[in-house]
C-alpha cells in the first residue's frame, strides 16, 4: 500500500477502527457524571483503568516519520519566532538566557546536527549539549533578532538539504550523548524545539501550545520507551514496583512502566497489579520529559502510592538534555 506522501504511514483500517473504540470506553467512562465521595471515585477509576487501555485520540494518529514530526516542530517554532516583538526577544527564558540567546543556542544545536547529518563532523557526538553551544547563544548579543532568526532559519534549511541526501543515516554516530538511529532521533530534535517554543511562550506570556497530534504520538511513544534509561539517570533502579501510566488526549496510551529498568509494556488484560497508577495529560507528561514540570506541577489523577508516581517523573525529567 502507498504512503501518505508527506512521510506518514499509512494506518490499516482495522487498527483504526480499534483505537477508536478504545477510546470509545475511555469516553463513557468519563461522560457527564455527579459528584460522588472521593473513596467511591477512586474504586470506580481504578477499576475502570484496571480493565482497558485508554487514553488514545478520538480519531487515530497516522504514524508519522521522524521528519515529518521535526518539520512540524519547524514549522511551529517559526511561527512563534516570527510574531515576537522587540520586547519579546529580550525577555528572560532559561539558564538566565533571553529569548534571542535561547534561539542562538538553538542554532548552535542545528549547526551541530547539520555538520553530522552532512558527514563533516561528529564532534557533537559526545559534547556537552549546554556548554558546546554557549558561544553561539552569546553571539546574539547585539544582534538584531531579524538577524538571529535568519540564522536559525539558515541552519535549519541546511539540516534538511542533508537528510535528502543517501547516507545521512550512516553520517550520524551519535548526537550530544544519544545513539539511536536517524528516524528517532528526528524525534528528540523536534522534541527540543517544541520545548524551547514552550520556554519562549511562557517568558513572553502566551498560552502553552500542543504539538501536531501525529507528532505528540510519536513524542510520547518514544519518550515512554526510553523511561529505563531515565529511571537509571535518576539513580532508580532495581526496585520490583510497578506504575501504570495512562497518558490522555492525542498522543495518549496507557503502558505498565516497571521501576526495576525493565522495558515499558502495553496492558495485556492479565491482571497487571501495579503500586500505582496516574493519568496524565499526554503532553503535559511531555513538559515532565522536557523537566518543565514535576508531579505536582501538571494536573495528575493518582490512585495508589504517589512516591512512585513521583519515582517515575523524577526519571522521566532526567530524559532532559537540559
Amino acid at each position: 500500500m502507498a504512503g501518505t506522501g508527506d512521510g506518514r504511514e499509512p494506518v490499516m483500517a482495522d487498527d483504526r477502527h480499534a483505537r477508536v473504540l478504545d477510546e470509545l470506553h475511555f469516553a463513557l467512562a468519563e461522560a457527564d457524571a455527579a459528584e460522588v465521595a472521593g473513596s467511591v471515585r477512586s474504586r470506580v477509576m481504578s477499576r475502570a483503568l484496571a480493565g482497558r487501555p485508554a487514553g488514545f485520540a478520538s480519531t487515530a494518529s497516522p504514524h508519522a516519520s521522524g521528519r515529518f514530526v521535526f518539520v512540524s516542530a519547524v514549522g511551529q517554532l517559526d511561527a512563534l519566532l516570527a510574531a515576537l516583538s522587540e520586547a519579546d526577544w529580550r525577555r528572560t527564558t532559561i539558564r538566565g538566557l533571553d529569548v534571542q540567546g535561547l534561539v542562538g543556542h538553538l542554532i548552535g544545536v542545528e549547526a551541530a546536527f547539520a555538520a553530522a547529518a552532512e558527514g563533516l563532523c561528529d564532534a557533537a557526538a559526545h559534547a556537552d549539549h549546554v556548554a558546546s553551544t554557549q558561544p553561539e547563544a552569546a553571539a546574539q548579543r547585539g544582534l538584531a533578532p531579524e538577524e538571529t532568526l535568519e540564522r536559525w532559519r539558515g541552519e535549519v534549511s541546511r539540516t534538511l538539504r542533508a537528510l535528502d541526501r543517501p547516507g545521512t543515516e550512516r553520517s550520524i554516530r551519535g548526537f550530544y550523548g544519544i545513539s539511536l538511529p536517524l528516524d528517532p532521533l528526528l524525534v528528540i530534535r523536534a522534541f527540543e524545539l517544541w520545548i524551547h517554543g514552550e520556554d519562549i511562550r511562557r517568558a513572553t506570556g502566551r498560552s502553552p501550545a500542543r504539538p501536531d497530534a501525529a507528532a505528540l504520538d510519536r513524542m510520547t511513544d518514544l519518550a515512554v520507551s526510553l523511561l529505563p534509561s531515565g529511571l537509571a539517570g535518576a539513580g532508580i533502579r532495581g526496585r520490583a514496583d510497578q506504575v501504570r501510566l495512562v497518558l490522555t488526549g492525542p498522543g495518549g496510551g496507557t503502558w505498565i512502566v516497571p521501576l526495576d529498568g525493565s522495558a515499558p509494556s502495553r496492558p495485556n488484560g492479565g491482571g497487571d497489579r501495579q503500586g500505582a497508577r496516574v493519568v496524565v495529560d499526554a503532553a503535559d507528561f511531555c513538559r515532565v520529559v522536557g523537566n518543565r514540570a514535576g508531579v505536582d506541577g501538571v494536573e495528575t489523577d493518582v490512585a495508589g502510592d504517589r512516591a512512585l508516581v513521583a519515582d517515575l517523573f523524577e526519571g522521566a525529567s532526567a530524559l532532559a538534555l537540559d
